[in-house]
């Protein structure tokens, strides 16, 4: 197994495949389980650290930021545990500012910021039950290149949580499962991480899953939430 995984991710590194081409090459990659495998061969250190963390560490924090700065309002009393770890996943967005950056060239050189809505979505796309899959998924392969999470739900909680890659839907049993797997194929596939939430997951992987990377922009919230009693 662990020749395997270095193997794949030597071969997608070198070659510097999109996600299509690395599934042509290793299409077992879909396969439930097999990302958070290959993580575990490459990163062993973090491969646990939300479930070890998320709950008993961070959930409160970032709750507690969420209503010091009024965004949020919901009582939390009828929430079970995870519910209440859930809602803390989506306070991620309004809390880490979006990133700016330039697109272009020259004369057309433009400054781009996301807005909240735009870093939520891209992030965790939430949809009522019932939507139609299949064109989802047609249009997420389209429009979504990179891996994101789709929730199905009513407006306070997710009943089903998948994590789509090229097209395809890997159902998980919970949302923070979702956000593991995700967070983890952007490594096992080697691809950056959408522009619109690419704070977000830079946050989850420095402070929850304490991979180094580029820290710069997340570093004030990083130490708000630590700061927290």
């Amino acid at each position: 197994m662990q020749n395997t995984a270095v193997y794949r991710a030597k071969r997608i590194r070198d070659n510097n495949w999109t996600i299509d081409q690395i599934l042509e090459e290793f299409p077992r990659l879909m396969t439930k389980g097999m990302i958070a495998q290959d993580f575990l061969v490459l990163h062993g250190d973090a491969a646990s650290k939300l479930f070890e963390t998320w709950l008993p560490i961070y959930v409160e924090k970032i709750l507690y930021l969420a209503r010091q700065e009024g965004k949020l309002i919901l009582p939390l009393d009828r929430l079970t545990p995870d519910g209440v770890g859930e809602l803390a996943l989506r306070q991620l967005p309004a809390l880490l500012s979006p990133t700016t950056y330039k697109v272009g060239r020259g004369c057309g050189v433009k400054v781009v910021r996301h807005t909240i809505q735009e870093c939520s979505l891209a992030f965790i796309d939430h949809k009522p039950p019932g939507i139609n899959m299949v064109q989802y998924l047609h249009e997420a392969k389209a429009c979504k290149p990179c891996p994101h999470i789709l929730t199905l739900g009513n407006d306070q909680s997710a009943f089903q949580a998948f994590v789509i890659i090229a097209g395809q839907a890997l159902e998980q049993e919970t949302l923070l499962q979702a956000i593991d797997v995700c967070f983890k194929a952007f490594f096992v596939f080697d691809i950056e991480y959408p522009k619109q939430c690419e704070h977000v997951w830079e946050f989850i992987q420095n402070v929850i899953y304490e991979i180094q990377g580029r820290e710069s922009k997340i570093k004030f919230i990083k130490t708000r939430i630590l700061a927290c009693k």
